[in-house]
Protein backbone atom coordinates (compact mmCIF):
# COMPACT_ATOMS: atom_id res chain seq x y z
CA UNK A 1 0.00 0.00 0.00
CA UNK A 2 1.98 3.24 -1.28
CA UNK A 3 2.60 6.14 1.70
CA UNK A 4 -0.18 8.79 0.09
CA UNK A 5 -3.03 6.18 0.85
CA UNK A 6 -1.53 5.47 4.67
CA UNK A 7 -1.19 8.99 5.09
CA UNK A 8 -5.16 9.85 3.63
CA UNK A 9 -5.86 7.28 6.72
CA UNK A 10 -4.28 8.74 9.26
CA UNK A 11 -5.25 11.99 8.63
CA UNK A 12 -8.77 10.36 8.57
CA UNK A 13 -8.26 8.99 11.87
CA UNK A 14 -7.06 12.12 13.33
CA UNK A 15 -10.03 13.85 12.63
CA UNK A 16 -12.36 11.69 13.55
CA UNK A 17 -10.95 10.85 16.92
CA UNK A 18 -11.21 14.73 17.80
CA UNK A 19 -14.79 14.41 17.29
CA UNK A 20 -15.36 11.34 18.94
CA UNK A 21 -12.91 12.18 22.14
CA UNK A 22 -10.71 8.88 21.14
CA UNK A 23 -7.26 8.72 22.60
CA UNK A 24 -4.61 10.57 20.89
CA UNK A 25 -2.46 7.72 22.12
CA UNK A 26 -4.52 5.01 19.73
CA UNK A 27 -4.00 7.53 17.12
CA UNK A 28 0.02 7.82 17.43
CA UNK A 29 0.36 3.89 17.52
CA UNK A 30 -1.59 3.38 14.64
CA UNK A 31 0.82 6.30 13.00
CA UNK A 32 3.76 4.33 13.68
CA UNK A 33 2.13 1.28 12.24
CA UNK A 34 1.23 2.75 9.29
CA UNK A 35 3.89 4.48 8.04
CA UNK A 36 6.68 2.60 9.68
CA UNK A 37 7.39 0.42 6.77
CA UNK A 38 6.67 3.41 4.36
CA UNK A 39 9.15 5.60 6.01
CA UNK A 40 12.64 3.23 4.38
CA UNK A 41 13.41 3.61 1.19
CA UNK A 42 11.88 1.42 -1.75
CA UNK A 43 14.92 -1.29 -1.36
CA UNK A 44 14.81 -2.00 1.33
CA UNK A 45 11.45 -2.11 1.66
CA UNK A 46 12.26 -5.11 -1.24
CA UNK A 47 14.63 -6.85 1.04
CA UNK A 48 12.73 -6.54 4.24
CA UNK A 49 9.50 -7.10 3.65
CA UNK A 50 7.80 -10.55 2.47
CA UNK A 51 4.85 -10.62 0.17
CA UNK A 52 3.53 -12.21 3.03
CA UNK A 53 3.80 -9.40 5.09
CA UNK A 54 2.91 -7.32 2.95
CA UNK A 55 -0.72 -8.35 2.13
CA UNK A 56 -0.98 -8.11 6.36
CA UNK A 57 -0.29 -4.81 5.97
CA UNK A 58 -2.89 -3.93 3.27
CA UNK A 59 -5.47 -5.52 4.94
CA UNK A 60 -5.10 -3.93 7.94
CA UNK A 61 -5.42 -0.61 6.43
CA UNK A 62 -8.85 -1.43 4.97
CA UNK A 63 -9.99 -2.46 8.20
CA UNK A 64 -8.83 0.74 9.73
CA UNK A 65 -10.05 2.34 6.75
CA UNK A 66 -13.54 0.59 6.95
CA UNK A 67 -13.00 1.27 11.02
CA UNK A 68 -12.24 5.08 10.02
CA UNK A 69 -16.20 5.40 7.61
CA UNK A 70 -17.78 3.84 10.98
CA UNK A 71 -16.50 5.75 13.90
CA UNK A 72 -17.01 9.02 11.39
CA UNK A 73 -20.74 8.43 10.74
CA UNK A 74 -21.16 7.67 14.22
CA UNK A 75 -19.51 11.02 15.53
CA UNK A 76 -21.53 12.87 12.81
CA UNK A 77 -24.87 11.94 14.19
CA UNK A 78 -23.53 11.94 17.65
CA UNK A 79 -22.71 15.89 17.19
CA UNK A 80 -25.90 16.71 15.08
CA UNK A 81 -27.96 17.89 17.63
CA UNK A 82 -31.87 17.25 16.70
CA UNK A 83 -34.91 19.47 18.45
CA UNK A 84 -36.44 18.06 21.27
CA UNK A 85 -40.13 16.82 19.96
CA UNK A 86 -43.06 18.74 22.50
CA UNK A 87 -46.59 18.56 23.05
CA UNK A 88 -49.79 20.55 23.63
CA UNK A 89 -50.84 20.43 26.79
CA UNK A 90 -54.05 22.02 28.03
CA UNK A 91 -53.07 25.06 30.23
CA UNK A 92 -55.34 27.13 32.35
CA UNK A 93 -54.68 30.82 33.29
CA UNK A 94 -56.77 33.16 35.32
CA UNK A 95 -59.15 34.76 32.88
CA UNK A 96 -58.95 38.53 31.80
CA UNK A 97 -62.51 39.68 33.31
CA UNK A 98 -61.24 38.59 36.92
CA UNK A 99 -58.42 41.03 37.00
CA UNK A 100 -59.30 44.25 38.77
CA UNK A 101 -59.38 47.52 36.85
CA UNK A 102 -55.84 48.76 38.46
CA UNK A 103 -53.79 45.75 37.46
CA UNK A 104 -54.97 46.67 33.67
CA UNK A 105 -52.99 50.13 34.25
CA UNK A 106 -49.46 48.80 34.69
CA UNK A 107 -47.62 46.60 31.99
CA UNK A 108 -47.00 43.38 32.37
CA UNK A 109 -48.52 42.90 35.84
CA UNK A 110 -51.54 40.64 34.52
CA UNK A 111 -49.29 38.37 33.23
CA UNK A 112 -46.87 38.26 36.05
CA UNK A 113 -49.94 37.29 38.07
CA UNK A 114 -51.08 34.64 35.44
CA UNK A 115 -47.96 33.77 35.58
CA UNK A 116 -47.49 33.02 39.47
CA UNK A 117 -50.79 31.33 40.07
CA UNK A 118 -49.75 28.81 36.71
CA UNK A 119 -46.48 28.26 38.24
CA UNK A 120 -47.54 27.71 42.21
CA UNK A 121 -48.81 24.85 41.01
CA UNK A 122 -45.58 23.26 40.13
CA UNK A 123 -44.08 21.69 43.08
CA UNK A 124 -40.74 22.21 41.27
CA UNK A 125 -40.77 25.85 40.88
CA UNK A 126 -39.51 29.07 43.19
CA UNK A 127 -41.17 31.90 42.21
CA UNK A 128 -38.61 34.82 41.95
CA UNK A 129 -40.10 37.41 45.17
CA UNK A 130 -37.62 40.49 44.94
CA UNK A 131 -35.15 41.07 42.20
CA UNK A 132 -32.67 39.02 41.23
CA UNK A 133 -29.66 40.32 40.14
CA UNK A 134 -25.87 39.92 39.84
CA UNK A 135 -23.63 43.89 40.39
CA UNK A 136 -20.06 42.33 39.45
CA UNK A 137 -18.75 46.18 39.67
CA UNK A 138 -19.88 47.91 42.62
CA UNK A 139 -17.76 51.36 44.12
CA UNK A 140 -18.55 52.50 47.49
CA UNK A 141 -16.97 55.57 49.42
CA UNK A 142 -16.24 55.02 52.28
CA UNK A 143 -15.08 50.90 53.62
CA UNK A 144 -16.28 50.62 56.88
CA UNK A 145 -13.96 48.27 58.48
CA UNK A 146 -13.64 49.14 62.43
CA UNK A 147 -15.90 46.66 63.49
CA UNK A 148 -14.30 44.10 61.90
CA UNK A 149 -10.96 44.88 62.76
CA UNK A 150 -12.13 45.08 66.33
CA UNK A 151 -13.39 41.82 66.27
CA UNK A 152 -10.65 40.18 64.02
CA UNK A 153 -8.06 41.30 66.57
CA UNK A 154 -9.74 39.87 69.20
CA UNK A 155 -10.37 36.62 67.60
CA UNK A 156 -6.28 36.59 66.56
CA UNK A 157 -4.74 37.18 69.92
CA UNK A 158 -6.00 33.39 70.93
CA UNK A 159 -5.15 32.30 67.38
CA UNK A 160 -2.32 32.82 65.39
CA UNK A 161 -3.59 31.47 62.27
CA UNK A 162 -6.40 34.22 61.90
CA UNK A 163 -5.09 37.79 60.34
CA UNK A 164 -5.64 40.65 62.23
CA UNK A 165 -6.68 44.07 60.74
CA UNK A 166 -8.18 43.01 57.35
CA UNK A 167 -8.03 45.30 54.55
CA UNK A 168 -11.46 45.50 52.76
CA UNK A 169 -10.83 47.32 49.51
CA UNK A 170 -13.99 49.49 47.86
CA UNK A 171 -14.49 48.04 44.96
CA UNK A 172 -16.58 44.53 45.22
CA UNK A 173 -19.71 42.16 43.37
CA UNK A 174 -22.74 42.65 45.40
CA UNK A 175 -26.02 40.33 44.67
CA UNK A 176 -29.13 39.67 46.03
CA UNK A 177 -31.37 36.48 45.30
CA UNK A 178 -34.78 36.58 46.06
CA UNK A 179 -37.76 33.65 45.65
CA UNK A 180 -41.12 33.35 47.49
CA UNK A 181 -43.22 29.67 47.51
CA UNK A 182 -47.12 30.96 47.83
CA UNK A 183 -48.57 28.27 50.48
CA UNK A 184 -52.09 29.11 49.78
CA UNK A 185 -54.14 31.62 47.58
CA UNK A 186 -57.68 32.99 47.50
CA UNK A 187 -58.61 32.55 50.43
CA UNK A 188 -59.17 36.13 52.06
CA UNK A 189 -61.29 37.09 48.73
CA UNK A 190 -59.99 36.80 45.38
CA UNK A 191 -55.72 37.66 44.53
CA UNK A 192 -55.25 36.79 48.47
CA UNK A 193 -52.29 35.06 49.25
CA UNK A 194 -49.97 33.37 51.75
CA UNK A 195 -46.24 33.16 50.74
CA UNK A 196 -43.22 32.42 52.64
CA UNK A 197 -40.05 34.44 51.01
CA UNK A 198 -36.51 33.95 51.41
CA UNK A 199 -33.93 37.13 50.24
CA UNK A 200 -30.45 37.18 50.31
CA UNK A 201 -28.12 40.06 50.00
CA UNK A 202 -24.01 39.63 49.65
CA UNK A 203 -21.10 41.91 49.89
CA UNK A 204 -18.34 40.04 47.94
CA UNK A 205 -14.79 41.29 48.15
CA UNK A 206 -14.51 39.36 44.97
CA UNK A 207 -10.88 41.00 43.99
CA UNK A 208 -9.51 41.21 47.05
CA UNK A 209 -6.84 38.63 47.69
CA UNK A 210 -5.52 39.50 50.59
CA UNK A 211 -8.29 38.86 52.21
CA UNK A 212 -8.60 35.85 50.33
CA UNK A 213 -11.85 37.03 48.72
CA UNK A 214 -14.39 36.77 51.52
CA UNK A 215 -17.77 37.72 51.56
CA UNK A 216 -17.40 40.71 53.94
CA UNK A 217 -21.06 40.93 54.45
CA UNK A 218 -24.46 38.76 53.74
CA UNK A 219 -27.89 39.59 55.02
CA UNK A 220 -30.84 36.45 55.35
CA UNK A 221 -33.92 38.14 55.02
CA UNK A 222 -36.99 35.13 55.42
CA UNK A 223 -40.23 36.44 56.01
CA UNK A 224 -44.06 35.11 56.08
CA UNK A 225 -46.50 37.25 53.83
CA UNK A 226 -49.86 37.77 53.62
CA UNK A 227 -51.76 39.81 50.60
CA UNK A 228 -55.02 41.00 50.72
CA UNK A 229 -57.25 43.57 49.09
CA UNK A 230 -59.29 46.07 51.63
CA UNK A 231 -60.30 49.96 50.83
CA UNK A 232 -60.41 49.71 47.95
CA UNK A 233 -60.86 54.09 47.29
CA UNK A 234 -57.54 54.24 48.82
CA UNK A 235 -55.09 50.99 48.25
CA UNK A 236 -55.29 48.78 45.66
CA UNK A 237 -53.46 45.81 47.16
CA UNK A 238 -52.24 45.48 51.42
CA UNK A 239 -49.30 43.08 52.33
CA UNK A 240 -48.90 42.25 56.52
CA UNK A 241 -45.87 39.74 57.25
CA UNK A 242 -43.39 39.28 59.39
CA UNK A 243 -39.55 39.75 58.62
CA UNK A 244 -36.51 38.62 60.32
CA UNK A 245 -33.12 39.96 58.76
CA UNK A 246 -30.02 39.39 60.48
CA UNK A 247 -26.28 39.22 58.90
CA UNK A 248 -25.55 35.62 60.23
CA UNK A 249 -22.10 36.59 62.35
CA UNK A 250 -21.09 36.19 66.10
CA UNK A 251 -20.01 38.53 68.92
CA UNK A 252 -19.41 42.15 67.80
CA UNK A 253 -20.63 41.65 64.10
CA UNK A 254 -23.91 40.15 65.35
CA UNK A 255 -26.91 42.10 63.58
CA UNK A 256 -30.88 41.14 63.80
CA UNK A 257 -34.20 42.54 64.32
CA UNK A 258 -37.44 41.10 64.05
CA UNK A 259 -40.64 43.33 62.11
CA UNK A 260 -44.34 43.33 61.59
CA UNK A 261 -44.49 45.30 58.00
CA UNK A 262 -47.85 46.52 56.84
CA UNK A 263 -47.17 47.20 53.13
CA UNK A 264 -50.13 49.21 50.69
CA UNK A 265 -49.62 49.34 47.28
CA UNK A 266 -51.35 51.75 44.52
CA UNK A 267 -51.01 51.33 40.55
CA UNK A 268 -51.60 53.77 38.20
CA UNK A 269 -50.80 54.00 34.45
CA UNK A 270 -47.03 53.10 34.40
CA UNK A 271 -46.62 53.53 37.91
CA UNK A 272 -46.63 51.45 41.06
CA UNK A 273 -46.13 53.17 44.71
CA UNK A 274 -45.51 51.14 47.53
CA UNK A 275 -45.36 51.98 51.09
CA UNK A 276 -44.45 50.45 54.15
CA UNK A 277 -44.51 50.87 58.03
CA UNK A 278 -42.95 48.69 60.45
CA UNK A 279 -43.22 47.72 64.54
CA UNK A 280 -39.74 46.72 65.76
CA UNK A 281 -40.65 43.62 67.95
CA UNK A 282 -38.55 44.67 71.02
CA UNK A 283 -35.62 42.44 72.45
CA UNK A 284 -33.60 42.53 75.56
CA UNK A 285 -30.91 44.36 75.69
CA UNK A 286 -27.01 42.78 75.46
CA UNK A 287 -24.72 43.34 78.74
CA UNK A 288 -21.93 42.04 77.05
CA UNK A 289 -21.40 42.30 72.92
CA UNK A 290 -19.95 39.02 72.72
CA UNK A 291 -23.36 37.56 74.35
CA UNK A 292 -25.46 35.72 71.56
CA UNK A 293 -28.60 36.49 73.96
CA UNK A 294 -30.27 39.70 73.16
CA UNK A 295 -30.65 42.46 71.19
CA UNK A 296 -27.72 43.47 68.65
CA UNK A 297 -28.89 46.63 67.57
CA UNK A 298 -30.61 48.50 69.73
CA UNK A 299 -30.49 51.80 67.76
CA UNK A 300 -31.46 50.57 64.33
CA UNK A 301 -34.40 52.33 63.80
CA UNK A 302 -32.51 55.78 64.48
CA UNK A 303 -30.79 55.42 61.08
CA UNK A 304 -33.53 52.62 59.11
CA UNK A 305 -36.34 54.96 60.45
CA UNK A 306 -40.32 53.30 60.71
CA UNK A 307 -40.86 52.46 56.92
CA UNK A 308 -39.82 52.91 53.36
CA UNK A 309 -41.80 54.21 50.36
CA UNK A 310 -40.84 52.11 47.01
CA UNK A 311 -41.98 53.82 43.69
CA UNK A 312 -41.39 52.30 39.79
CA UNK A 313 -41.55 54.39 36.91
CA UNK A 314 -42.03 52.30 33.43
CA UNK A 315 -40.70 54.65 30.04
CA UNK A 316 -41.43 52.15 27.39
CA UNK A 317 -38.76 48.64 27.90
CA UNK A 318 -37.03 50.93 30.54
CA UNK A 319 -37.96 51.15 33.90
CA UNK A 320 -36.46 53.75 36.88
CA UNK A 321 -37.26 52.97 40.55
CA UNK A 322 -36.56 55.35 43.75
CA UNK A 323 -36.88 53.83 47.31
CA UNK A 324 -36.54 56.42 50.00
CA UNK A 325 -36.34 55.74 54.01
CA UNK A 326 -36.01 58.52 56.79
CA UNK A 327 -35.74 58.17 60.43
CA UNK A 328 -38.47 60.98 60.60
CA UNK A 329 -36.50 62.84 63.03
CA UNK A 330 -35.75 67.28 63.44
CA UNK A 331 -32.68 66.41 65.33
CA UNK A 332 -30.13 63.78 64.26
CA UNK A 333 -32.20 63.27 60.89
CA UNK A 334 -30.73 60.07 58.79
CA UNK A 335 -32.67 57.96 56.03
CA UNK A 336 -31.56 56.85 52.70
CA UNK A 337 -32.34 56.82 49.13
CA UNK A 338 -31.71 54.17 46.38
CA UNK A 339 -32.23 54.57 42.83
CA UNK A 340 -32.13 52.03 40.06
CA UNK A 341 -32.48 52.38 36.28
CA UNK A 342 -33.30 49.43 34.45
CA UNK A 343 -32.65 48.37 30.69
CA UNK A 344 -33.10 45.79 28.26
CA UNK A 345 -30.24 43.65 26.94
CA UNK A 346 -30.57 40.55 24.27
CA UNK A 347 -32.31 37.69 26.08
CA UNK A 348 -35.01 37.44 28.99
CA UNK A 349 -31.80 39.36 31.34
CA UNK A 350 -31.85 43.16 31.76
CA UNK A 351 -29.37 45.65 32.56
CA UNK A 352 -29.14 48.06 35.52
CA UNK A 353 -27.50 50.89 36.98
CA UNK A 354 -27.88 51.25 40.96
CA UNK A 355 -27.30 54.20 43.24
CA UNK A 356 -27.08 54.28 46.76
CA UNK A 357 -26.52 56.84 49.55
CA UNK A 358 -27.29 57.14 53.07
CA UNK A 359 -27.78 54.32 56.22
CA UNK A 360 -28.61 50.39 56.21
CA UNK A 361 -26.95 49.32 53.00
CA UNK A 362 -26.03 46.51 55.14
CA UNK A 363 -26.77 45.47 58.78
CA UNK A 364 -23.02 45.52 59.47
CA UNK A 365 -23.23 49.31 58.29
CA UNK A 366 -26.49 50.39 59.33
CA UNK A 367 -25.17 53.16 61.60
CA UNK A 368 -22.32 54.51 59.11
CA UNK A 369 -23.50 56.52 56.23
CA UNK A 370 -22.84 54.59 52.70
CA UNK A 371 -22.34 56.12 49.09
CA UNK A 372 -22.02 53.18 46.12
CA UNK A 373 -22.46 52.94 42.53
CA UNK A 374 -22.34 49.53 40.65
CA UNK A 375 -23.43 48.10 37.58
CA UNK A 376 -24.64 44.58 36.73
CA UNK A 377 -27.59 42.54 35.76
CA UNK A 378 -31.18 41.68 36.05
CA UNK A 379 -32.23 37.94 36.32
CA UNK A 380 -35.72 39.22 37.86
CA UNK A 381 -36.95 42.51 38.20
CA UNK A 382 -40.45 43.87 40.25
CA UNK A 383 -41.92 43.58 36.76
Amino acid sequence: MNIIKRLNIIKRLSIVSTSALVSITTIIILATFLISPAAHSETALATEQTPATSDLFDETAEMLDELADDIANGAEEAITVQPLKTKKRKVEVIADEEFYDFMHKYPGLIEKLQTERLASRNPYVLLPHKPNYFMPLTYQKKVHQQEQEYFYNAVSSDNELIESNPSFEKVEFVFQLSVKYIVADNFLGKFSSLAFAYTNKSFWQSYNDSVSAIFRETNHEPEVILGFKALDEWVDHWTLSFNHQSNGQVGSLSRSWNRLILGASKVWPNKILYARAWYRIPEKSKSDPMNPIGDDNDDIQNYLGFGDVFFLQKFGNHSVSTTLRNNLRSDHNRGSIEIDWTYPLPGNVKGFIQYFSGYGESLIDYNQYQERIGIGIKITDWL
